[in-house]
């Protein structure tokens, strides 16, 4: 090593300060993986979905313990969701038999699933999802000029 270089570092004698996840008291775990399997299928004529949608996502939610369902406007559509918003990693996806038919596995961390829900937030600011409704169309009614 060249010690007469007055740019290059100079060494310290003193204590350094440990990194921030090196901190006493400091413990990082790793992420728990928890992988989950998404199916979906094509909606059917007559059933209630929103307009435009055209396939259903199904999924067991852990920390509602109870399947979560979702409709999307195409297989793009619900993939953006999981992956962009989520943050779920698409391990494998296969098509099945049928329309909009396939079989979509996460990778995901159970913290994901530990979150509060909107509705649960929204609750502990004092707001119900019907407070909320009526807030965005007294906003889309200014817009709007009503």
């Amino acid at each position: 090593m060249r010690t007469d270089d007055q740019t290059a570092p100079r060494r310290t004698t003193g204590p350094v300060a440990p990194a921030p996840g090196e901190a006493p008291g400091v413990v990082l775990e790793p992420a728990r993986v928890h992988f989950v399997v998404v199916s979906t299928r094509a909606v059917n004529a007559g059933e209630r979905a929103p307009a435009g949608a055209v396939l259903q996502t199904r999924f067991w939610h852990p920390r509602d313990q109870r399947w979560s369902e979702n409709f999307f406007e195409s297989l793009d559509h619900a993939l953006h969701l999981f992956i962009e918003e989520s943050g779920w990693v698409l391990r494998q996806q296969q098509a099945l038999d049928g329309p909009h038919a396939h079989e979509l596995i996460f990778e995901a961390h159970r913290q994901d699933f530990s979150r509060p829900s909107a509705e649960e937030m929204l609750r502990d600011v004092g707001l119900t999802p019907r407070d909320v409704a009526g807030v965005i169309e007294r906003v889309d009614s200014k817009r709007r000029g009503e």
